[in-house]
C-alpha cells in the first residue's frame, strides 16, 4: 500500500519543517493504514514538492510529521501535454482521468462539442480532480494534472493560443483521411515542442463544422492508426505515444 500522502493546502499545512496532514489523508493514515508514530511516509503538495517525512504524533483528525528530506522531482515529463476532449459516459471518465494521470498528462480540458454525451459541470470537475489526487499518489507524480472547467471549441483555441507555442494536433482519421496527416512517430523523429495539445472528439464523432473550424484554428491532423478508437482509447493512447515516447 502506497505510503505516498497529498498536502491539501485547504486542510494542511507546513510549519517550518513540520508538516500537519489533515482530513481524508489524515484518516486514511490513521484508520485505513494503521500508521503509528515514527512511521516514514512521502508527502507532496502537488506543485511539485515533495517531502520524506516522519510521523510524530497522530491525534483523531491529523497527523503530524517532521520533514526529514526535501526530494527532487525527477519523474515529470519535459513535455506539457493537453488533452482536450468531449468527456464521456459514467465510469469511463474515471478511467480516462486516472489513466491521463498516470501517463503524464499537464491538463485535460473537458469539452462542449455539439455531440457531447456528459457535461462537465462543477461538481463533475471536482470528483474528476479527486481522481487525480489518488492517480498521483499511486503512480508517484508530484505534480498534479490540471483539470479545467468546461470550455467550448472557440474557447479552447483562445486559451491554447494565450499559451507559450503551443502544437495543436486534431484526432479524426475517417473524417481527413490520410491527405495532410502526421504520426506520432513522425513528431518524435524531431525536436519535439515543449508544448503540445491533442483534440479529441465525443463518441458520436466531431461534426463537419467542427472540423473545419479545428483546422481553421490551426489543429493539424494527426494519425493513430486504422482502428476507431473510443473517445477514452484515443486520449489515453495519444497521451502513451507521445509520453511513453519520451521514456519519461
Amino acid at each position: 500500500m502506497s505510503n505516498r500522502f497529498f498536502l491539501d493546502p485547504v486542510i494542511s499545512a507546513i510549519d517550518g519543517d513540520h508538516v500537519v496532514l489533515g482530513g481524508d489523508e489524515a484518516h486514511h493514515f490513521c484508520r485505513v493504514m494503521r500508521g503509528e508514530v515514527g512511521d516514514e511516509i512521502i508527502l507532496f503538495d502537488g506543485s511539485g514538492l515533495c517531502y520524506r517525512s516522519k510521523v510524530e504524533s497522530v491525534d483523531k483528525t491529523t497527523v503530524t510529521a517532521r520533514i526529514v528530506e526535501t526530494l527532487p522531482d525527477t519523474i515529470e515529463s519535459p513535455l506539457r501535454l493537453t488533452v482536450a476532449t468531449a468527456l464521456p459516459k459514467g465510469d469511463r471518465q474515471r478511467f480516462l482521468t486516472e489513466k491521463l494521470a498516470e501517463l503524464g498528462v499537464a491538463r485535460l480540458i473537458p469539452l462542449r462539442l455539439e455531440r457531447s454525451v456528459a457535461r462537465a459541470d462543477a461538481a463533475v470537475a471536482q470528483r474528476l480532480r479527486r481522481y487525480v489526487v489518488e492517480a498521483a499518489k499511486q503512480c508517484g507524480r508530484n505534480v498534479l494534472m490540471e483539470i479545467t472547467n468546461e470550455i467550448t471549441l472557440h474557447e479552447l483555441n483562445h486559451f491554447l493560443n494565450s499559451q507559450n507555442d503551443v502544437t495543436k494536433f486534431l484526432l479524426h482519421p475517417l473524417a481527413l483521411g490520410e491527405v495532410g496527416q502526421t504520426t506520432p512517430q513522425t513528431i518524435l523523429a524531431k525536436e519535439l515542442p515543449k508544448q503540445l495539445a491533442v483534440l479529441v472528439g465525443p463518441e458520436g464523432s466531431f461534426t463537419d463544422q467542427e472540423i473545419e473550424t479545428a483546422l481553421s484554428f490551426g489543429f493539424q491532423p494527426l494519425h493513430l492508426g486504422a482502428r476507431i478508437l473510443r473517445t477514452e482509447t484515443a486520449c489515453i493512447a495519444a497521451a502513451a505515444v507521445f509520453l511513453a515516447g519520451l521514456g519519461k
